[in-house]
């Protein structure tokens, strides 16, 4: 698959951010090779390595450890192209949480989002899914994806509704950072750290919550243009991308079966089986490299016990783990660990 790409409303932005903060945008370009051209054009797609450097480089000369939650936190719905003039009219919160996770792909390709209710709960929730974030081992910069998701939800919110939505919970992927007072501020609510879930949970009652801007033919209108923009995005290899998506999100202590991907694709098993033979993949392969990746990034993160990791992949026992890891890298995932 081809490397994956982000908006360019998006690196705009965060470049915008980075100006405000006082750095100059002409040598932050530089450093991470962008053609600061590229920036007038937001519609253009930005290489998730270019991106992510910038995020690095952001970070390094602020030294703004806390980068992801200050520029989600600077929010601004409407800077954001057509997934912002989505939301901006939609009729509830519920909308717009479920208008963001269905064309979130348009802002970031790989970082699918999820809304569930339980017991009256809402749950938000992202995850990282294949060939984006492990490419290139940017695990820092999952942490600050997250934590921007999250703190700009919030002030997408506020921005919409015009109220504030308080967190019952926020949990997040990555270790603690150690000094945790940002979070404190912005989320105000039982924090965790190290979890299996990036989630934001509270109240379902706020999806009720009525959008102040909405408007039903603006949303008809410009729900049109993105679908025909993700069908353009999704290209040769677009049930490649949704299936890889699928696993990523639904691989979390057992293994996805075929038969409920392609029910989520509202395809029979056979049609989605010829997709994917005609993009030159398989469910099988697919489900192999994303549990490859997924156990690459975990090992990274020392708060992952290699039995955790074993059950996350929906391996039966850790030994059965070992041995897939082993024909994947040639290590076993202690000796890879030790390595890094």
């Amino acid at each position: 698959m081809q490397e994956k790409t982000v908006s360019g409303y998006l690196t705009r932005s965060l470049i915008q951010f980075a100006a405000d903060q006082g750095m100059d945008i002409e040598e932050l370009c530089s450093k991470v090779g962008l053609d600061p051209i590229v920036l007038t054009t937001p519609d253009h797609r930005i290489p998730a390595s270019v991106h992510y450097a910038v995020w690095r480089e952001v970070v390094k000369q602020t030294g703004d450890e806390n980068l992801g939650l200050h520029f989600g936190e600077a929010f601004n719905v409407g800077n954001y192209g057509i997934v912002g003039y989505i939301l901006l009219n939609c009729q509830t919160l519920a909308d717009v949480l479920e208008k963001y996770c269905r064309y979130t792909y348009l802002f970031c390709q790989g970082f699918p989002c999820q809304l569930s209710i339980s017991d009256g709960m809402a749950f938000f929730e992202c995850s990282f899914s294949s060939g984006l974030i492990f490419k290139n081992d940017q695990l820092e910069e999952s942490r600050y994806d997250a934590e921007c998701t999250f703190a700009s939800t919030l002030a997408a919110v506020k921005s919409l509704t015009g109220k504030e939505l308080r967190p019952s919970m926020v949990s997040f992927r990555h270790a603690s950072p150690g000094d945790i007072s940002e979070y404190q501020r912005i989320f105000q609510t039982d924090l965790k750290f190290a979890m299996p879930f990036n989630r934001l949970a509270f109240n379902a009652a706020y999806l009720d919550w009525p959008v102040l801007s909405s408007n039903a033919n603006l949303l008809s209108f410009f729900e049109q243009q993105a679908d025909a923009m993700l069908g353009t995005l999704n290209g040769g290899d677009r049930y490649t991308q949704k299936v890889a998506y699928l696993i990523a999100e639904h691989l979390k202590g057992e293994l996805p079966k075929i038969d409920a991907i392609a029910s989520e694709l509202s395809i029979s098993i056979r049609h989605l089986q010829r997709e994917l033979q005609a993009e030159g993949t398989s469910f099988q392969k697919l489900l192999d490299q994303t549990r490859q990746e997924l156990a690459l990034r975990y090992l990274k993160d020392p708060t992952f016990s290699i039995h955790d990791i074993a059950f996350l992949l929906g391996f039966s026992e850790p030994s059965a783990f070992n041995r897939a890891f082993k024909r994947w890298t040639g290590k076993t995932p202690r000796c890879y660990r030790l390595t890094r």
